[in-house]
């Protein structure tokens, strides 16, 4: 994306703290972080795409280790392990969208 276009904006100077602290939070530049809010989009911090990152691997993993004995656990059982994965794969997804489902 060519960036060439400068938008000049007065604030306060305890905005702009609050503003630089929150783009540190996010692990994003000041400048992306003013983008993402002046295009409504949600600001996912670094540190949610990492944990999102986790919780998926999780996910995969819990269906890496299904276990291959058919007589390990009742049909309900089956179905919780199968539910658990996915709702852990679907809540990384809502995470990289920014909590929107």
């Amino acid at each position: 994306m060519n960036k060439k276009i400068v938008i000049r904006v007065r604030i306060t100077e305890t905005l702009h703290v609050d503003l630089l602290k929150q783009a540190q939070h996010a692990g994003v530049t000041l400048s992306e972080l003013v983008r993402q809010r002046v295009v409504n989009k949600p600001v996912v911090s670094r540190a949610d795409v990492d944990a999102a990152k986790s919780i998926d691997k999780i996910g995969r993993m819990l269906k890496h280790y299904y276990p291959k004995d058919k007589d390990w656990a009742n049909a309900e059982d089956k179905r919780k392990w199968w539910q658990l994965a996915e709702e852990l794969r679907e809540t990384a997804r809502s995470i990289r969208r920014g909590g929107k489902r």
